[in-house]
């Protein structure tokens, strides 16, 4: 009798894991769609393009060319950024503005937004018709340069630090991710032997999406410095004769009223000599100026010129905001 209950047992135990098998068994998995990666290989050592993580940003797209309709709440999405070595081999290039060597004034550099959801495939079916819809964002930036610890090999630094605007005017904070290129350059001679200068072709070694903790640190100086040059830029804060408030802008807007004065009526240029004057007077202020910020960053000149040796850029003052900066 007992044998006959505990086969009976067995029965319904087994009888129960078939009937919860076969529930198993009907349970339908969605196929998983993947994400196009971080970082894509499109020449390698010479053009990539990256998703720039954009937590929270404002998503929206274009309806007409003044007007979009914002997405509420915004999807994850992230900045499009292409990195790419010129044909030359002497410049990188990021969102076709160059950003190495250092130019004298900062470049505007803008970039799109894309779904973090999207596959690459589907990114690639739907890039001309999305595209033109997508909202280009100027962005606002710090950007960073020093050497590496490896011969004739360069970090830069980019770090987007806000949307110069959204879907409100008010600039967009970020600036917890950081895009750190390791860049390689060659010397090679000149073609000609009277030909100056150091001829150099680059090539990316490396290309790191990081927390902002996480960066390289760069090296420091015997005076306990870090050796670098930073570079930050805010579009709200420039125009096309310079950066507001600084003595660089005064000065191009000066010649920019000199020149329309020049070009205009005979009865405007009755006030040449006037203004000649004036120029004179605001070129002296600015040569005493100058020579006292030579005087206290005689040290950091030195730093620089070690840091990008023959792309060191050409003398100027307040472009673009250069700082050595010290962090743990």
């Amino acid at each position: 009798m007992r044998s006959f209950s505990l086969f009976g047992l067995v029965a319904v135990v087994v009888a129960a894991s078939s009937s919860l098998e076969h529930k198993v068994e009907e349970i339908h998995v969605p196929a998983v769609q993947e994400a196009a990666p971080v970082i894509t290989v499109i020449d390698a050592n010479k053009t990539y393009a990256v998703k720039y993580g954009c937590a929270g940003c404002p998503f929206g797209l274009l309806k007409t060319p003044h007007a979009a309709e914002w997405i509420h709440p915004p999807p994850q999405n992230s900045l499009m950024l292409t990195l790419a070595i010129d044909k030359s081999g002497s410049a990188l290039f990021l969102n076709d503005e160059r950003v190495f060597p250092l130019d004298p004034l900062p470049p505007r550099i803008s970039a799109v937004q894309v779904p973090m959801d999207h596959a690459e495939d589907e990114a690639d079916e739907q890039a001309e018709e999305v595209m033109s819809k997508r909202i280009r964002f100027p962005l606002q930036y710090e950007h960073t340069v020093f050497r590496a610890e490896g011969n004739g090999e360069v970090w830069l630094q980019f770090n987007v630090t806000g949307l110069a605007w959204g879907e409100e005017a008010a600039p967009f904070k970020l600036g917890h991710t950081v895009l750190q290129v390791l860049l390689r350059e060659q010397h090679v001679r000149p073609e000609t032997p009277g030909q100056k200068g150091c001829g150099h072709a680059l090539s990316i070694a490396s290309v790191q999406v990081v927390e902002e903790k996480d960066r390289v640190q760069p090296p420091r100086m015997k005076c306990g410095r870090l050796a670098m040059i930073r570079t930050a830029f805010d579009p709200n804060e420039w125009d096309d004769y310079g950066k507001f408030g600084t003595w660089a802008r005064t000065w191009n807007v000066a010649i920019g009223k000199l020149g329309a004065l020049w070009s205009g009526s005979s009865q405007s240029n009755l006030l040449l000599p006037l203004s000649l004057l004036l120029a004179a007077s605001i070129l002296v202020v600015r040569c005493i100026w100058q020579l006292r910020q030579q005087i206290q960053a005689c040290g950091d000149s030195a730093a620089e010129s070690w840091l990008l040796g023959c792309h060191a850029p050409p003398a100027y003052a307040d472009i673009p905001v250069i700082k050595i900066e010290q962090y743990d």
